[in-house]
């Protein structure tokens, strides 16, 4: 029991407060946790420039603006720079890409074109119903995908 009674006190947090001592009319001392009823507590109101006249206050601000305004132009100058590299870059992009040739519509276009040639060949030899159909589906599927493909 006293080993539990010993670590509560010894692990109790000690009571923070401010204590008030004050003398009446009458002597007689008074102790508190509030101020003496009549008295004025004194606010003290702190300048943001800690203390510094007006004109150190001015000076400060205006270098403040000052350095803010130029930390601006360098961003924006920063971000001008940016969207040119960016532009160039796009551009390098698309003339690579413009240059190069397109072997997938290049095929389309070659496989159309071999359809065209088998049903002109065909028409020569002669040819059926079901064969007339087969061929001009055939065409007409190939140039559908031709369209798709090199737009």
């Amino acid at each position: 029991m006293r080993l539990i009674l010993i670590l509560l006190i010894a692990f109790t947090p000690p009571a923070i407060a401010q204590v008030y001592k004050w003398t009446d009319e009458s002597g007689v001392t008074h102790f508190g946790s509030q101020p003496p009823p009549g008295t004025k507590e004194e606010v003290k109101i702190q300048n943001i420039e800690s203390g510094s006249t007006g004109d150190d206050a001015s000076r400060e601000s205006d270098i403040i603006r000052q350095a803010r305004e130029l930390e601006r132009q360098r961003e924006r100058a920063s971000l001008r720079n940016a969207e040119a590299r960016y532009r160039e870059r796009v551009t390098e992009i698309r003339e690579d890409y413009q240059s190069r040739p397109d072997y997938i519509c290049q095929g389309a276009e070659n496989r159309l074109q071999s359809a065209r040639e088998r049903w002109d060949t065909k028409k020569k030899q002669g040819y059926t119903i079901n064969e007339e159909r087969y061929y001009e589906q055939q065409i007409r599927d190939r140039e559908r995908h031709r369209n798709n493909v090199c737009r």
